[in-house]
């Protein structure tokens, strides 16, 4: 049986790139691959789906593929893996001055990261890229893999209770999904949420769902900028959230606001066209790409401009908002994912 295993720093629980990972082991194992994943960190939640790196068959001759985000111990073991097909999925690097001033340690992996890449390219027997912002960073032949819609998160029914406080309550709910990390300038949709708040509708309410784990500093600087604007009350900070509940927030707030200055996809826009929400999104790196026609990219900086912007997609162009989400969503289908695998993959 032909074996196709993956390497990944941290498969995580709610991220992107973990979201890929076991889409992908499912989908070889569904096509008639033996399929492991080997991480350095494993979630919880994903106990009993991943071996530990170490434990990765050394004279090993099947398929290994590298999830590369940044540097770490996985580089080297894919560098001595010469026997296998090696195949490198780019998933983007944010540049390392992003975190200078936020993580040192963070800062620093990514340099080291950066330094490795090229290597890693000529080694390569195929490259993968989330998509064509990501395979333009490059310089090496590559082709695009989109990320998919995660089916777990389709699958989960939203949690009740906060669909229905939600549904009752009219007032506008802004909503962004995504890690607290400085290259999301989730303080730019603070201030915007400011001008909303004060100026166009006070009964107004931000909900920023994601964790903070490595940008401690970035953060605390978000919660005592909401201190400084006086929106504490108006501007809730939900950490980390079940797919039930993410699915619920998703399905009932009003608009959804990405101010991201670099994206390598951004896998929380398709979510939000899947679960039919207005999106807004700062015209940025990989974003256009992405959200296609499907949502309002702004160019703006001026809070109270983006202010509006988020007003009215909430409220008068909201239903065709939502249509052109719908119509682009089919693009990153499970189906097609598949499709594309199965053709970058030779499986038959």
């Amino acid at each position: 049986m032909r074996e196709i295993h993956q390497l990944v720093h941290t498969l995580s629980y709610g991220d992107a790139i973990s979201s890929e990972v076991v889409t992908l082991k499912n989908v070889f194992t569904e096509l008639g691959n033996r399929s492991e994943i080997y991480s350095i960190n494993t979630h919880p939640k994903y106990k009993g789906l991943t071996k530990h790196y170490t434990e990765f068959p050394r004279e090993f001759t099947g398929e290994v593929v590298l999830h590369y985000s940044l540097g770490s111990e996985l580089n080297e073991l894919y560098r001595s893996l010469n026997k296998a097909k090696r195949t490198l999925i780019y998933h983007n690097l944010t540049p390392a001055s992003w975190f200078k001033s936020v993580n040192a340690r963070v800062y620093n992996d990514i340099k080291n990261g950066s330094l490795e890449l090229p290597d890693l390219l000529k080694l390569s027997d195929r490259v993968l890229a989330d998509s064509s912002f990501n395979k333009s960073e490059l310089n090496h032949p590559c082709e695009v893999l989109p990320l998919p819609i995660d089916p777990a998160k389709c699958n989960e029914p939203a949690n009740v209770g906060i669909a229905q406080v939600l549904k009752n309550d009219k007032r506008i709910h802004v909503l962004h999904v995504g890690r607290l990390a400085p290259n999301k300038c989730i303080e730019d949709i603070i201030k915007a949420f400011y001008f909303l708040h004060y100026h166009i509708d006070q009964k107004s309410k931000l909900w920023l769902i994601g964790i903070d784990h490595d940008t401690e500093l970035y953060s605390f600087g978000l919660k005592r900028l909401v201190q400084e604007l006086h929106l504490s009350e108006s501007v809730e900070f939900l950490g980390r959230r079940s797919d039930s509940e993410v699915r619920a927030f998703y399905e009932n707030a009003s608009v959804y606001v990405c101010a991201s200055e670099h994206e390598g996809f951004c896998l929380p826009l398709v979510e939000a066209m899947n679960f039919k929400i207005p999106i807004v999104a700062f015209n940025s790196s990989a974003v256009p790409e992405t959200l296609g026609e499907a949502g309002i990219l702004y160019q703006t900086k001026d809070p109270s401009e983006l202010a509006e912007v988020i007003y009215l997609a909430a409220t008068r162009d909201r239903e065709s908002l939502i249509k052109g989400g719908e119509a682009r969503v089919n693009q990153f289908s499970l189906d097609n994912f598949k499709s594309k695998v199965k053709g970058f993959f030779d499986c038959a």
